[in-house]
């Protein structure tokens, strides 16, 4: 898994197609949202410090943390990418399908420290 720290603005990722998706409605105060083509996920808020986000296969995943995700994006260009609210991407992954199933983990339901995400 590849992993980086980061105060996204807003203190929320999407995770996307590298062209994009359509973000989905926030209808809760629920951490995770999606919609078929992007899943936001909330993170520390950004002006208390950073999230480590990781992105790798889900095989690789970390035992103890929760499971607050599971369902699939559009991924047209086979490509996955978490990015911030300005389409800024901060991770990558070449994917072998149109469509990925995902499961995100997080070490805490409200803000979260860290953020894994994982794609098959």
């Amino acid at each position: 898994m590849r992993s980086i720290r980061f105060a996204p603005s807003n203190s929320i990722v999407f995770v996307e197609d590298a062209s994009g998706g359509e973000p989905p409605e926030r209808d809760s105060d629920a951490l995770v949202h999606a919609s078929p083509s992007c899943v936001s996920v909330g993170c520390y808020p950004e002006i208390d410090g950073e999230t480590e986000i990781a992105l790798g296969p889900v095989e690789e995943a970390p035992d103890g943390l929760d499971l607050v995700f599971e369902g699939a994006v559009a991924t047209p260009t086979r490509t996955l990418a978490v990015n911030t609210v300005m389409a800024e991407e901060l991770l990558g992954a070449a994917v072998p399908e149109k469509t990925t199933r995902l499961r995100i983990w997080v070490d805490y339901q409200t803000w979260p420290k860290r953020v894994v995400i994982g794609w098959r």
